[in-house]
């Protein structure tokens, strides 16, 4: 491994050769042929930030509630960035983080949330979503990468803890159905599934509501862009 994955500086640093190259660039022929096989027989299935977890980093996808990088509590997220008429870049999407256990969940606070303890210092990856769906992920250029740690910023922090308890006091008083994503500035409860499947029971009301998960909204997105004018030098 070409890194050391209990420091946080080498993961970074591992993670910074990235910057304004594809996956081509830097993985290694093998790795690049079987892709290839597998671009022909399925085309891009799968999310482009799991090809970065298995192939550049070389760790297994896992849905564990630590920390990606449990050793040095780094979690890594992969997201994309759209290019706009005026030149301009703008986030494709909210970024996803877990899923949103309502019987847990209310038995914690902020400070000792799973979710804190998950996103509390994030690898931030992103790159530039090509207009052209059939380009292979391979050939998806990295515009930047950067460590975002939340409780270095105390605007941030507090408006996510604000953030987190109306969602937890929503769930408190039986109205997780009643969840919605305008209730929230910086934090998102999205919603996880289309139909009756995706229901879940909640601890203090009879009535089902949508599965849902955190997500840090477009609104904060557009925030972190800004602060990282550097990724206009890859275009």
């Amino acid at each position: 491994m070409e890194y050391d994955a209990s420091d946080k500086n080498s993961v970074y640093n591992f993670a910074k050769k990235l910057t304004g190259k594809t996956l081509r660039d830097v993985l290694s022929p093998q790795i690049i042929q079987e892709s290839e096989k597998l671009f022909i027989n399925n085309g891009n299935k799968g999310r482009f930030g799991h090809k970065i977890e298995k192939h550049y980093f070389g760790y297994d996808i896992n849905s564990d509630k630590e920390a990606d990088f449990s050793l040095c509590k780094l979690e890594l997220k992969v997201t994309p960035m759209k290019l706009k008429n005026d030149g301009s870049l703008t986030p494709k999407e909210r970024l996803v983080n877990n899923i949103i256990n309502f019987d847990e969940i209310v038995k914690e606070t902020w400070h000792t949330s799973s979710l804190l303890k998950k996103i509390n210092s994030i690898l931030l990856i992103r790159y530039l979503d090509p207009m052209n769906k059939e380009i292979n992920q391979l050939d998806y250029k990295i515009l930047d990468v950067q460590i975002i740690n939340l409780s270095s910023n105390a605007e941030d922090f507090n408006q996510f803890e604000k953030d987190w308890n109306l969602i937890v006091n929503k769930i408190k008083d039986g109205k997780a159905h009643e969840l919605s994503e305008s209730d929230t500035m910086y934090l998102g409860a999205c919603t996880k599934g289309e139909n009756k499947e995706s229901q879940r029971s909640q601890p203090y009301s009879s009535e089902k509501a949508m599965q849902r998960a955190f997500s840090f909204k477009t609104q904060y997105m557009k925030i972190l862009l800004d602060r990282c004018p550097g990724m206009y030098d890859y275009l």
